[in-house]
């Protein structure tokens, strides 16, 4: 061939590869542009792929293409299309290495099995999306893939096992949240790249296959929120490259393997929310990478690991809700860099003042419900912003400067032997939220003036005198809990008007006197009232009706967040006749507890107006008169005890409306008449109608209809005693008259001396009148 025709040559074998590139990047736009036809919203995507927005589709939004033009990335984040991946011609893209779609709430529909053929794929993310059926086994063709995140959607089913067989270049495999069964396939062992894995929310089962030991570049592993159980396998300690082991909130058992201890780079543990048991290998933690463990809300016994701080670097230890019985002094002595510690609810006794040392982040510390004794260290952590130590055996006085009182929020030393005076600085912190110091031996209260305070607890104390001296126009305050305490005097009328977020109001057990303040009205926000075992007198204020949260019936599904994640609030009350403790959502709870007091008079007919109230207790006082008619209207109530008073007349027929009614007291009154029918009637015990000789009707043994018959015997017969009182009374007017009459003339008729004396001081005593009367009229 001659030279000259070379250049010929060249320029069609150009011509002819650059056609087949076009024609190839012309079926991959096709194919997109098809897709996006199919969709039943295409969203951002009208605009994202449009050649007004530029003439190369290479330019295009979320769309990668190399030298030679074909598309070889594909991303879609949040652009709120709506509809299937069923269209989406998957062949047509044969470069393809990157899918990633991301956010879109309407993407539903399964995962096309045509998936399997993007051989050249290599990140598959399709995150946070609405997918659904099982994942397809086509997806173990991919055999390039590094990156398998298919998370937050709604597939079910087993895991693939056939996935794990092929994908040997796999280093990223994230499952989690979706709703896949079954277990985790033993052919896990054959990623033998993995770094990453995780299948956290779902509902897997059975045990965690001893082959994942096997995955020796493994750095995260999360199998938390499932249903797992068995034991946790000792070959985890082959696992030399693990940071992270997260296994919370499954049903895992049996010890926590003691090859944890030898692993290296661990960092975070986390293993709440199981059924593992026995004691910790004491050298858990020596090492100098390890941060966070979480040991809570299992059975674990024995020692908190010695080793724990040992490496230096313990940021957080959350161990609540075990059986540990001891602490060394040594464990957390020199961990200066503690964040958090959370021991409560175990069986832990150490002297408390040998616990801790120099601890500057310390912030968070909740050893509640533990044996921890002695006396309180005056050199506790200076940036303390929780510290819950309530129900231990700690005694003694509260140090001066215990607490940096301008960085605590709550403080919570309730149910100890603590004495002596509450210090200044606490009653005044400008950081002060919570201040729980109930159940202790304390006698002496400072003015309280803490700006932030929201609730302050100091029942069952030793505090007298009268009503404690709190800021005025208090903006803040939710709780005020006085409880079992020797207050006196009235109780103050500048309540209603100083605290307008007041929720709860506790004085019970006090010696307060006098009246109910009618200013407590004011207080609209307020559910919960008890001024119950003191000595109040008067009657029920009808104005209290007026209290709007009580007026207001509360959702019963209603969720309570409580920004106190330490420390619950609770409410120490008489429930359904026992003494109890409410800690769950106070927000839901409204009550007005006014028994055991002298307060007499009626039951005020407005106070049926009150019905979101669930608790109502005016037992063991002097009221009279009748239950009000409409008391039907207070259809949330669970609780209502009327009993030892003096009420009369019927049981309000309406009272059988009250169907969320689960425990009434009306014993010992003088109520009449037939007990109301009703669903909820029928199932109280007779004792609570007892020391009613009126009433009848089940579910008393008397039959109202015998019982009416004697009824109306008695009163027949008590009528016509009556009636021979009343001629007795008339018969003895007469005879007093008649007798009188004949007495007094007689003897002015048989004694003519009597007669002129007794006419003379008449004669007298008319010209005085006369001679008084002109004189007036002059």
């Amino acid at each position: 061939m001659p030279l000259s025709q070379f250049p010929l040559l060249f320029l069609l074998l150009f011509l002819s590869f650059s056609c087949t590139q076009l024609s190839c990047t012309g079926t991959e736009i096709q194919a997109l542009l098809a897709w996006r036809s199919s969709l039943n919203h295409p969203g951002c995507l009208t605009h994202a792929w449009s050649y007004n927005t530029s003439n190369d589709p290479c330019h295009w939004e979320g769309i990668g293409c190399n030298e030679a033009h074909s598309i070889i990335s594909l991303t879609i984040i949040r652009c709120s299309i709506d509809g299937t991946l069923h269209k989406l011609n998957f062949s047509s893209f044969p470069y393809l290495t990157i899918l990633h779609i991301e956010g879109e709430q309407n993407l539903h529909g399964e995962i096309p099995k045509e998936i399997g053929t993007l051989r050249n794929l290599q990140v598959l993310y399709l995150y946070d999306n609405k997918l659904t059926g099982e994942i397809p086994a086509t997806i173990s063709n991919l055999f390039n893939l590094s990156n398998l995140t298919i998370a937050a959607n709604y597939l079910s089913g087993p895991i693939p096992s056939a996935i794990f067989l092929n994908m040997s270049n796999l280093h990223h495999l994230d499952l989690h949240g979706n709703n896949l069964t079954g277990e985790i396939p033993k052919t896990i062992e054959n990623l033998s790249k993995l770094e990453y894995l995780d299948f956290s929310d779902n509902h897997l089962t059975g045990a965690i296959p001893r082959a994942i030991g096997h995955l020796t570049r493994l750095t995260k592993l999360y199998l938390g929120n499932n249903e797992l159980n068995g034991r946790i396998p000792l070959e985890i300690g082959n696992m030399t490259a693990l940071q992270y082991a997260l296994f919370n909130d499954n049903n895992l058992q049996w010890e926590l393997p003691a090859t944890i201890a030898q692993l290296p780079n661990l960092s975070s543990l986390i293993v709440k929310n199981n059924q593992l048991n026995g004691s910790i290998n004491p050298y858990l933690g020596n090492n100098s990478y390890l941060e966070a463990i979480d040991l809570s809300n299992n059975n674990f016994v024995g020692m908190v690991p010695s080793a724990l701080c040992r490496g230096g670097g313990l940021l957080m230890l959350w161990a609540s809700n075990n059986s540990f019985n001891g602490l060394l002094p040594i464990t957390l002595k020199n961990c200066t860099t503690l964040m958090l510690l959370e021991l409560n609810t175990n069986n832990i006794r150490a002297d408390i003042s040998l616990t801790f040392g120099a601890h500057p982040i310390l912030t968070v510390v909740d050893l509640s419900q533990n044996r921890f004794y002695g006396r309180l260290p005056s050199n506790w952590a200076e940036n303390i912003v929780v510290l819950n130590l309530e129900e231990n055996e700690i005694y003694g006085k509260i140090p001066l400067g215990f607490l940096n009182s301008t960085q605590v929020q709550l403080l919570s030393l309730a149910n100890n032997n603590l004495t002596g005076d509450i210090p200044e600085e606490l009653t005044n912190s400008t950081s002060l939220m919570d201040l729980i110091l109930s159940n202790n031996k304390f006698s002496s209260l400072p003015y309280v003036q803490a700006p932030k305070l929201e609730t302050l607890h100091l029942s069952n104390n030793r505090f007298v005198g009268r009503f404690p001296l709190l800021q005025i126009n208090w903006a803040t305050l939710v709780t005020i809990d006085l409880g079992e305490n020797k207050f006196s005097g009235e109780v103050p009328s500048w309540i209603g008007s100083s605290f307008p977020v007041l929720r709860i109001l506790r004085l019970r057990s006090n010696q307060f006197i006098g009246n109910i303040p009618l200013q407590l009205s004011m207080l609209n926000n307020l559910q919960w009232l008890d001024l119950s075992n003191n000595n109040l007198t008067g009657p029920i204020p009808n104005i209290l009706s007026s209290m709007h949260s009580m007026t207001v019936q509360i959702a019963r599904n209603r969720s309570y967040f409580d920004l106190h994640f330490v420390y619950k609030e609770n409410i120490h009350l008489i429930w359904k006749g026992e003494k109890a403790t409410y800690q769950e959502n106070t927000a839901l709870l409204n009550g007005i507890d006014l028994s055991c007091n002298y307060i007499s008079g009626n039951i005020p007919d407005d106070l049926v107006k009150l019905q979101g109230l669930i608790f109502l207790n005016l037992s063991r006082n002097q009221l009279s008169g009748v239950i009000p008619h409409n008391i039907g209207n207070m259809t949330s109530l669970e609780i209502l005890d009327l009993s030892i008073n003096h009420l009369l007349g019927n049981i309000p027929q309406s009272m059988s409306h009250l169907t969320f009614l689960d425990t009434l007291n009306l014993s010992h009154n003088n109520l009449t008449g037939q007990i109301p029918s009703g669903t909820q009637f029928q199932t109280f015990n007779p004792s609570v109608f007892s020391n009613n000789d009126g009433l009848c009707g089940f579910p008393l043994p008397n039959n109202c209809s015998t019982n009416n018959s004697s009824i109306v015997q008695e009163v027949n017969n008590e009528a016509g005693d009556k009636k021979l009182e009343v001629i007795w009374v008339i018969c003895s007017v007469i005879l007093g008259f008649v007798t009188g009459f004949w007495v007094y003339f007689g003897a002015l008729f048989w004694k003519i001396s009597l007669r002129f004396a007794i006419f003379h001081f008449t004669d007298k005593m008319l010209d005085k009148m006369m001679k008084w009367f002109g004189w007036y009229l002059h």
